[in-house]
């Protein structure tokens, strides 16, 4: 658990340069960026981890305290063929071998979480790497990074209410309370998303599967038609600075 002083340190910061505590992303597009340069669609996820990076690095430069990337669906992730969905979930694994190994986390003391139903999904190995990657992290509390894999929202909202009925079971006093419920649901370690963005939406601007649709209910948006391997250092820096010029009413 991230101790209350550093978050109310680094909430009085975000406030005064009005920058967001918690920025997620949807990176779609990578598909069709391969696609348009006659490349197999598995080569557009690895460009797009790439710009991944680039965001995390730009991110600390702005000393943004939570990020977070969607990494696939369970849709994604149970559909597609089976070349493209072996060579994401590669990509992850070596992404995450990187991560245990990278100086910025540890220096930055960056807390590393792996959010869905990844373990259905990733090979012995690759669920291995990925506990090692939030055991190596799980002490640092001056940033937050968090990669979704194998995640629809809909499925952490039923098991939100399956952990309640066997929570009621014992307690049969229990009182369904909006803490309740944020207990129970898989990201309820994760500050609100101030800043949602989704690339690549082809004038189709949407969320998909209740994507932290908790997290997300007050949330800005900023959807683009860029395709998520051009989104990068610049567009990403575009994206915060537009940000900051919005007003967050949250209903008053």
């Amino acid at each position: 658990m991230v101790s209350l002083m550093i978050v109310l340190e680094l909430m009085n910061k975000m406030n005064k340069g009005n920058l967001p505590l918690h920025i997620a992303i949807i990176p779609d597009g990578n598909r069709r960026w391969a696609k348009k340069k006659g490349l197999a669609p598995w080569r557009g996820h690895i460009a797009g981890a790439k710009i991944g990076v680039e965001q995390s690095k730009v991110a600390l430069n702005f000393g943004i305290y939570c990020l977070s990337f969607w990494g696939g669906s369970w849709n994604n992730l149970t559909n597609r063929s089976n070349v493209e969905i072996n060579a994401l979930l590669k990509l992850y694994v070596s992404y995450f071998r990187k991560c245990i190994k990278n100086k910025e986390i540890h220096e930055n003391n960056v807390k590393v979480n792996v959010i869905g139903r990844w373990k259905e999904l990733l090979s012995k190995s690759g669920i291995e790497t990925a506990e090692e990657l939030m055991r190596v992290t799980k002490n640092y509390d001056k940033r937050l990074l968090n990669f979704f894999i194998g995640y629809n929202g809909t499925d952490e909202m039923v098991a939100a209410v399956k952990g309640i009925v066997k929570e009621a079971r014992v307690n049969k006093n229990l009182k369904v309370t909006p803490e309740l419920l944020e207990k129970h649901l898989w990201t309820h370690d994760l500050p609100p998303v101030d800043l949602l963005i989704r690339t690549g939406i082809n004038n189709d601007p949407h969320n998909s599967v209740g994507f932290m649709m908790w997290h997300t209910s007050n949330s800005q948006y900023y959807f683009t038609n860029t395709m998520y391997p051009d989104f990068g250092k610049k567009e990403f820096t575009k994206a915060i600075k537009e940000y900051q010029k919005r007003e967050r009413r949250l209903g008053k």
